[in-house]
């Protein structure tokens, strides 16, 4: 199985960190504290969104490309990264008011969300969260077929091998998903990070899982959502007419790539996204 799939501001803190990145935090109703780093100007934004058990490191090969173009915000979503993980309760709907809390902050007001696998279904809700403000969504490698559903069983059984042991689940749950080619360093440090992450939230956030009703997401978005998907054998089938059904969609893919492909196939990934972003901010 794939890793696919309000905001008052209690307290603040801004940092300058490194040449041209600007690293803040903001604290969510709850108590949780979110981090995030800024990156260039513009009147339209990125806003990169990770996967399940990432941070936003995850978009090392993108925030310093496109911040020639655009302001560009990544963020670690509550639970994740450098981010609280006092949360209650956790759900992937919930994560959604992670990103509209960032983008309050900030004032953001043209958005195009990126959403990386978990990413896309927190990027579609976070869409419906901010009417009028996100002009776009881009997922990346997930949301292949908005019909399907995760069965509870298969999460139920993941969910327990991570409550068991975290990291043997994580070396066998993401290891298999890279390319035949991907670049064994890669491979490392991707585990390495999903290893660390929290056990409590990986289990709570796989259970939610099945409970995504991602037709309904699609058309409850409200704006166009483009895809930028592994190709089979190393990626999923993608759906495209039938996405179509519920929302205005359509995909590339991208070959000789597993699951991870802004890391894997940077390159190839950053024409793509730079393609999408590209219409989207002109309307087309």
């Amino acid at each position: 199985m794939r890793c696919i799939f309000p905001a008052l501001i209690l307290g603040a803190a801004v940092t300058l960190c490194a040449a041209g990145v600007e690293t803040g935090s903001v604290t969510a109703p709850d108590g949780v504290r979110i981090v995030y780093d800024v990156r260039g100007q513009g009147d339209t934004t990125l806003l990169f969104v990770h996967c399940f058990c990432c941070d936003r490191t995850f978009w090392r090969n993108q925030a310093d490309t496109f911040a020639g173009r655009y302001r560009v915000v990544t963020l670690d979503l509550g639970g994740h990264g450098e981010s609280g993980r006092n949360r209650k309760t956790w759900t992937i709907l919930g994560l959604a008011g992670d990103v509209r809390l960032v983008a309050d902050k900030l004032k953001l007001k043209r958005i195009i969300l990126v959403g990386h696998s978990m990413g896309g279904p927190v990027s579609l809700e976070a869409a419906r969260l901010m009417p009028g403000r996100v002009i776009g969504v881009i997922t990346v490698d997930t949301l292949q077929d908005a019909e399907l559903r995760i069965p509870a069983e298969i999460a139920q059984s993941v969910a327990a091998k991570m409550k068991a042991d975290l990291p043997g689940a994580m070396a066998g749950f993401m290891g298999s998903m890279f390319g035949k080619n991907a670049d064994p360093a890669v491979i490392e440090w991707v585990l390495k990070k999903a290893q660390a992450a929290d056990p409590a939230v990986a289990v709570a956030l796989m259970l939610d899982f099945p409970n995504l009703d991602l037709k309904k997401m699609f058309a409850a978005a409200g704006v166009p959502i483009r895809a930028i998907n592994a190709k089979p054998p190393g990626g999923q089938p993608t759906n495209i007419d039938g996405n179509r059904k519920y929302a205005d969609y359509d995909a590339v893919l991208i070959e000789d790539t597993g699951h991870f492909i802004q890391l894997e196939r940077p390159k190839e990934f950053n024409d793509r996204l730079a393609q999408f972003a590209a219409a989207l901010a002109k309307g087309a």
